[in-house]
């Protein structure tokens, strides 16, 4: 069955670089603020490992703005991180490298994960400045064992340029989606969904199947980041989660994986990520911090204003494949094409893998991958 669906946004294909749109912030001060960007949950990195997938470590990222337009943060170097339990455990977060990561802090055990019956909370210090979170606990209702995920094929209508005018066409593509299992807790349960995509990318103009540079393995943090909220009382019922196209995108040419993670939150985590949504799909934006937020942060000895929320999550992952195999129709494989039909030099990527721009590109398979 063919849906058809009016959504006003653009779409990434190949070898085109999407546009960001400026997006001016409400500010209510010009005082330094903090952005934190930090959350536990159930599922220890040595559990993530079973997914599969190489395993995910709980991070704090860390950045700083005193600006009231809309640049980025600035990344916050040598700040001390510690996450504490109302039992009196501490745990340290680690920098993880302050060149390719930086503000981005680690909390390198292997084996912890949050306990439904604990409460936590984040410390952070910056230079002389030390900031905390309210005490956080996953919910109190359990969720249900995570549905199964699946598709449809699905006709949208997008905006686009060409010849400078904008137009309307449809995109072929697929909605994912996941059957919500049944409520039986009585409560509320509020649900987000996030994905974590991987793709085989084979350079076209290799000159053999052989060389390092042919078949790589790629991931990205900016294909479908957007994430999915549901409140849900009762369940039983199916849930859209993203919509891909399958029309001109390499992606889905050789094979391609997500991991869908679904959390079970507390209902002011939930509804600081829905405020932090809607803010974001109106600026279009994806860096820039988001002002006048929720936040269960403070600065407990400035008047430095902070942005961000430390949640505990109940976390349970699958990870799902796709190709254009599984659909009714034929997708044609363009890269080749794309590649020398065209009059200008060929990019990097069309003859070594590793120089794909959307993307890290690995030319080393995944120990788990199917």
């Amino acid at each position: 069955m063919v849906v058809l669906k009016n959504v006003t946004c653009f779409f990434l294909f190949l070898f085109i670089a999407s546009c960001i749109e400026p997006y001016e912030f409400i500010v209510r001060d010009e005082s330094q603020t903090l952005v934190v960007e930090a959350m536990i949950s159930n599922q220890s990195f040595n559990e993530t490992l079973l997914y599969p997938s190489d395993g995910r470590y709980f991070t704090v990222k860390l950045s700083e703005t005193g600006d009231v337009t809309n640049n980025r943060a600035t990344p916050v170097l040598s700040a001390l991180v510690t996450l504490l339990s109302d039992g009196g455990e501490t745990w340290e977060y680690s920098e993880s490298d302050p060149v390719n990561s930086p503000g981005v802090y680690v909390l390198q055990d292997d084996d912890f994960d949050a306990d439904r019956n604990t409460k936590y909370k984040l410390q952070i210090r910056t230079g002389e400045v030390d900031y905390e979170s309210g005490w956080e606990s996953m919910p109190t209702a359990e969720a249900p064992v995570m549905g199964a995920i699946g598709f449809t094929e699905t006709d949208v209508l997008t905006y686009a340029i060409e010849l400078n005018k904008q137009i309307i066409k449809t995109t072929r593509g697929i909605t994912a989606n996941i059957d919500i299992s049944k409520n039986n807790s009585g409560e509320t349960l509020y649900y987000r969904w996030k994905f974590t995509p991987m793709w085989v990318f084979q350079a076209p103009l290799s000159r053999s199947a052989v060389l390092p540079g042919y078949r790589c393995w790629v991931s990205s943090n900016l294909y479908l980041r957007d994430y999915t909220l549901q409140q849900d009382l009762a369940g039983g019922y199916t849930k859209d989660l993203f919509f891909m196209a399958t029309i001109r995108n390499e992606r889905i040419y050789e094979d391609f994986t997500i991991i869908v993670a679904q959390q079970s939150m507390t209902e002011p985590y939930y509804y600081f990520w829905k405020e932090m949504q809607e803010q974001t799909k109106a600026g279009a934006i994806f860096d820039a911090p988001h002002f006048n937020l929720k936040s269960n942060m403070i600065a407990l000895n400035s008047t430095n204003q902070v942005i961000g929320y430390f949640g505990v999550v109940e976390e349970q992952a699958k990870r799902w494949y796709f190709n254009y195999r599984d659909l009714s129709y034929a997708v044609e494989n363009t890269l080749r094409k794309d590649c020398t039909v065209h009059g200008l030099p060929p990019g990097p990527s069309c003859s070594d893998c590793r120089q794909y721009q959307f993307g890290e590109a690995v030319n080393v398979k995944p120990s788990w991958w199917r």
